[in-house]
């Protein structure tokens, strides 16, 4: 099969199947022995879906073939490939236990959103107030859905409002609407505790300033209670990277209310979007690549560059390797993987003539494995790589 190694659509496993996403379907197999479980295929002949793994069910989107269309989401058991519930909607919006639908009869100003159960696509409530539900996280997943937040960011139609396309928070549990509004700038919404954050990540555009803005206000009395800024990394030409996690650009890099992202000088640092401080800066310079709740990995720049991995709680740098090597080109980007008690990171070596993926023990920073082959995804206990042999794509699942 060819697979898809775009960093949006990696392997993943959940129970005894690992999913791998092919130019034709979703195919899915047995984790022991590589045997065909099952496989989903889009209604359309050319590759037109993208699936995420929800609590312990498969979700997969399907899209109509026409931009801006309706979309089929389809909720499938892993084990065997059965169909649990299905749907059709204009936009869909997938966490752990919830999916959110938004339908729209007349355009994108009079829609309304729908949370259902992800087990039994049973809805919970609807809203006509909401237009689109944003899936804005701080976490990185790699194709798991993240959890449901309390509060979920939601695109309003509300003609009292003085922010363009405004957004709010709707309250999961109940589906209330809440009063705090904030501006569309077609960068990051989401809630930190009871505030709405909403970023501008070309607020200096042009400048040569890599300024991300960021503003809050209180979701339930829309009063603003700060205006803060961090900064995003540059590539080895200079460039800003913009965006503050490189391969998921619905995600931000840390856990909790706290990101990764970078200072005027170009340092790491670990930003309180509750509080609108840093709370610590690293040493170097720096540029998020993954991280979870107990480490962040950084880049010297956003495509090339030592790595240097950094202990989430203090900031301290646990360690630091030398730039594997890996090109630079939007083709050839590292994806990076930090799962378990390893760092995996992979890329086009030149001096090897393709793609190589190499593994890292966590604490120590040791290389540990080095796989021919393109980085397909890993986990806690895995790591899978395309590995291309004699002109044919072979995938290789190392336990």
């Amino acid at each position: 099969m060819d697979f898809d190694n775009s960093p949006d659509s990696w392997m993943s496993v959940v129970g005894k199947a690992v999913l791998i996403p092919s130019e034709g379907a979703l195919v899915a197999v047995d984790r022991a022995t590589g045997r065909e479980l099952w496989r989903k295929e889009p209604r359309r002949k050319e590759k037109d879906y993208s699936y995420a793994v929800s609590g312990d069910a498969v979700v997969f989107l399907e899209g109509n073939g026409v931009p801006g269309g309706p979309e089929l989401v389809e909720v499938i058991e892993p084990a065997d490939g059965r169909t649990l519930w299905q749907a059709s909607a204009d936009d869909v919006v997938v966490f752990d236990k919830a999916i959110y639908t938004v339908e729209c009869a007349r355009g994108r100003d009079d829609c309304s959103s729908m949370r259902h159960d992800i087990r039994s696509g049973t809805p919970t409530w609807a809203t006509p107030a909401g237009g689109a539900v944003d899936e804005d996280t701080v976490g990185v997943r790699h194709r798991r859905a993240a959890a449901e937040p309390a509060l979920v960011a939601i695109a309003v139609a509300d003609p009292a409002s003085t922010a363009k396309r405004p957004w709010a928070l709707v309250e999961a549990s109940t589906g209330t609407v809440l009063p705090g509004r904030a501006e569309h700038h077609a960068w990051y919404n989401l809630a930190a505790g009871d505030l709405l954050v909403a970023t501008d990540h070309h607020a200096s555009s042009g400048s040569g300033i890599c300024l991300v803005s960021i503003t809050a206000t209180d979701a339930r009395s829309d009063a603003e209670r700060y205006r803060g800024a961090v900064y995003s990394g540059r590539r080895k030409n200079g460039e800003c990277q913009n965006t503050l996690a490189p391969a998921f650009d619905d995600q931000f890099i840390g856990a909790g209310t706290r990101i990764a992202a970078v200072t005027d000088s170009g340092a790491p640092q670990l930003f309180d979007l509750a509080t609108g401080t840093t709370v610590w800066t690293g040493s170097g310079t720096g540029s998020p690549l993954d991280g979870d709740e107990r480490s962040l990995l950084f880049s010297e720049f956003a495509d090339q560059g030592a790595l240097s991995l950094f202990d989430i709680a203090t900031g301290s740098t646990k360690w630091t390797v030398p730039d594997p090597g890996f090109g630079p080109t939007a083709t050839r980007q590292r994806p990076t993987i930090v799962a378990g008690d390893r760092v995996v990171v992979g890329g086009f070596l030149e001096s090897a003539g393709g793609y190589v993926t190499i593994v890292f023990d966590r604490d120590s920073g040791r290389e540990l494995q080095r796989y021919r082959g393109y980085l397909c995804g890993a986990g806690t206990d895995w790591v899978a790589v395309d590995a291309h042999r004699d002109g044919q794509h072979a995938l290789e699942f190392h336990r």
